[in-house]
């Protein structure tokens, strides 16, 4: 067959319904490489292929995760809740946009429950100074009030906060505190007797009461905490929040780890608050109490003097009363109590002026309680005492420190103001009281002398009297009022546990270490498969250079390579048989069809391919011959156990003549021209024009003619031998064959313009499930060629 009759037929499977059409002859260009997509059951395949590593995997992250989970302690959440009782007066709140006092303002009572002064004196009343816990492997359970040993420290040193003590019980009567030491102190063992004092170099002094529930098998230690860092822990973990927008129901709670004092902590809380919102409503009638007894000392010496003066001049003169003066020592009794009145009046505004002048910040007096009825002073000092308790709850780097300061400040000048106001018109009311009373006593110059002596000692000791009597009277007002006052606040929920807020986190460290097993499983194998394996995978990879697959291999763990002649009616035969079909019909002729076995690099499986290939042929009675043009590395003398003595380099330098070397192999049938002797320049030969001469006298001779030649990615003998055949078969093997040695290969014979190309995948594991067809799988596990009761399923070759 000459060359021009090779080309024809090249230009004939180049139009075959294969593979996609492309140009002949020196222009002709390959396709474009398909665009990726990605291949699910491709990546299920690779996947399970590891799934031995998954599976120790998530053994290793259950068993990891169990671990982890021992050290896990719950959290607790404590929580109570408390009914905000507005009170409707108007008050400072105004000032500030709100519409109720700030001491009954919602925001205001969240600052009043987290102050750190009520945090601090709630902290104090729980009386903790040592924690004391049980040390497991995993993690420490702390005994709060759990009636094992009691400790009690009357004097702590600040060095020994925080440093770790452990109990170790000796007997009944004897324990022993052990320090493990750290980076600056040295460790030391102590015995101690149980109920008595204990002291160590004056770090701690500790006293340690041993229970009935105390065993010497616990694990026991305690440290030592101080006010200030329980404080700072409550003071972080406290949460203040009312249920819902608009509601006056305040929920208090708490997130830790030790439940029960917690509960302790809230139930104190409310104590401590409750208590303190009545001491602020007792507070100015307590003030108010103070304030009347102090004249009530006074006005005491007044009044025994006069009464003493009274009963002598009566015993001296021998007069006790006088009806002509009744009706003006009425009038003056009764001008004698408003004096008293007044008197009270102007003692109060003195004391609140000079009070003011002070500049102390305390609580004023209200003027209601002194028997001072007006409005604007009132709402004044109110407002003034409810802005100094605000000030006293807040720091001053809190940011509304300073809207508070400039409201007293206001507030005392407005306070100012009024008692200025009210003095003047007390000045008046007084004169007035003078005038009446300078009348009356004109009146009274009529009546004898020793009457009038009388009624002066009588009205010292009524004006006294009268004083007295009002002081006593607003003196038991304050009283009843400080016994009336109740908490404006109601507990509706006692502080109980209501949940464990981290339940979740058993469950989400399972997720976890499973993720992350399965994250490092994935990266595994994309990198193992993809990124670090550099061989070829799939069917779709070789399509997407741009080369048709002719057929599909599959792989063969069977020593013996001649699978079709021992095998007809296996599944590999099938295979190869499928291949014929399609070599005939990409050719588009039956016979003579010479193909030409050329892989990337060498143990790709072309001479398998290629004996196996004209094994195929044989069985169909027609003549098949198969040259070893791998003059190299010859592989095919070896395969068929024939002899290598002499062959095709022996007939390119003319020592034997073509008949010398074929042989006909007795067992498969088909006739065989080994390598021969290996040559000094094998390239130089199969270049020769012996080579063409040779194709030409076989096409005439035989009706199918397999070259396998070497690997074209590493020698150029096929690129000659390329232009002499009808189809180039390019042997592919699955997960051997070099991705980026093949891309550069196919490129350089594109560049050559063989267009008579074809792809043969060898190697390929049909039974996983994957053939590397991608989404076009023709045998797959569920195909009738690998079902287990398949007359080709491969079980027939243990036959």
């Amino acid at each position: 067959m000459d060359t021009n009759n090779n080309q024809q037929n090249s230009n004939n499977y180049s139009d075959s319904m294969l593979a996609p059409k492309r140009p002949s002859g020196p222009n002709a260009v390959y396709p474009q490489a398909q665009n990726s997509s990605f291949d699910i059951v491709f990546w299920i395949v690779k996947f399970a292929k590891y799934w031995y590593i998954l599976l120790i995997g998530l053994v290793l992250a259950v068993g990891l995760a169990y671990i982890k989970n021992k050290s896990w302690s719950p959290l607790y959440k404590s929580t109570t809740t408390v009914l905000i009782e507005e009170d409707k007066k108007p008050g400072f709140g105004t000032a500030f946009g709100y519409s109720t006092q700030t001491t009954q303002n919602n925001n205001n009572q969240i600052l009043m429950y987290g102050s750190y002064d009520l945090v601090a004196k709630t902290v104090s009343q729980l009386n903790i100074t040592s924690e004391l816990y049980q040390k497991r492997r995993f993690k420490n359970i702390n005994l709060y009030k759990s009636g094992t040993v009691e400790i009690e420290s009357n004097f702590v040193d600040k060095n020994a906060y925080g440093l770790e003590f452990e109990i170790i019980g000796l007997d009944s009567e004897m324990y022993e505190i052990v320090f493990h030491g750290d980076d600056v102190r040295p460790a030391f063992r102590i015995t101690g007797e149980y109920g008595k004092y204990l002291q160590q170099q004056q770090l701690f002094f500790v006293l340690v009461n041993k229970t009935s529930l105390f065993s010497e098998k616990y694990d026991l230690h305690f440290r030592f905490v101080s006010n200030d860092q329980l404080v700072a822990d409550y003071n972080s973990r406290l949460r203040l929040q009312f249920v819902m927008d608009g509601s006056s129901v305040m929920e208090i709670s708490l997130v830790g780890p030790i439940a029960k004092r917690d509960v302790d902590f809230l139930n104190i809380l409310n104590q401590e608050f409750f208590a303190d919102n009545l001491m602020r409503k007792n507070e100015s009638s307590q003030k108010a109490i103070n304030f009347i007894d102090e004249q009530l000392m006074v006005i005491r010496d007044s009044i025994t003097s006069s009464e003493s003066k009274l009963n002598a001049y009566q015993m001296k003169s021998g007069i006790y009363t006088q009806d002509k003066s009744i009706r003006a020592y009425t009038e003056l009794e009764t001008l004698d109590q408003k004096r008293a009145e007044l008197k009270l009046r102007r003692e109060y505004l003195d004391d609140l002026g000079n009070y003011l002048k002070r500049n102390t910040n305390e609580i004023l007096v209200t003027p209601s309680a002194m028997g001072v009825q007006d409005a604007q002073l009132g709402n004044l000092v109110e407002k003034y005492n409810e802005t100094t308790f605000q000030l006293k709850t807040l720091k001053p780097e809190n940011p509304i420190y300073k809207r508070y300061n400039e409201l007293l400040q206001d507030t005392r000048t407005a306070l100012n103001q009024a008692i200025q106001t009210m003095m003047r018109t007390l000045r008046i009311e007084e004169s007035n009281m003078e005038s009446r009373y300078n009348r009356i006593m004109g009146e009274m110059t009529s009546l004898p002398e020793k009457e009038r002596e009388l009624l002066a000692h009588e009205r010292d000791f009524k004006i006294n009297d009268s004083y007295n009597t009002y002081l006593q009277q607003r003196r038991i007002e304050s009283q009843i009022q400080m016994a009336s006052n109740a908490p404006d606040n109601v507990i509706l929920n006692q502080p109980r546990t209501v949940s464990v807020v981290n339940g979740q986190e058993v469950t989400n460290t399972y997720f976890l270490f499973v993720g992350i097993v399965l994250a490092l499983f994935i990266i595994y194998v994309v990198c193992k498969e993809l990124i670090f394996n550099f061989t070829i995978q799939s069917r779709d990879e070789i399509e997407k250079l741009g080369l048709p697959v002719l057929g599909t291999i599959e792989h063969s763990d069977k020593k013996n390579q001649m699978v079709v002649k021992a095998f007809p009616k296996s599944g590999f035969a099938e295979g190869f048989r499928n291949l014929r079909s399609r070599m005939e019909y990409v050719t588009k002729k039956e016979s003579p069809i010479i193909m030409l076995l050329t892989s990337t690099e060498p143990k790709d499986g072309k001479t398998f391919i290629a004996c196996n290939l004209a094994s195929v042929y044989q069985l169909t009675g027609r003549k098949t011959i198969i040259v070893d043009c791998d003059l190299r590395r010859p592989a095919m003398s070896k395969t068929l156990d024939v002899g290598n003595e002499k062959g095709l380099s022996n007939y390119f330098i003319g020592q034997v003549e073509l008949e010398d070397i074929i042989i006909t192999h007795p067992d498969y049938e088909f006739d065989v021209i080994p390598a021969g002797t290996i040559p000094p320049n094998p390239s130089e030969l199969i270049r020769s024009e012996k080579t063409a001469e040779l194709i030409n006298r076989l096409s005439e001779m035989y009706d199918y003619i397999v070259l396998d030649c070497s690997p074209v990615g590493l020698v150029s003998d096929a690129h000659f031998l390329a232009r002499h055949v009808d189809v180039v078969l390019y042997v592919v093997r699955n997960e051997k064959t070099n991705r980026n040695f093949l891309r550069y290969t196919v490129n350089e014979l594109k560049d050559d313009n063989i267009t008579n190309l074809v792809v043969v995948y060898n190697d390929v594991n049909l039974r996983s499930g994957y053939s590397g067809y991608g989404n076009k799988r023709y045998y797959g596990r569920s195909s009738y060629y690998i079902k287990h009761d398949s007359y080709y399923h491969n079980d027939y070759l243990e036959s």
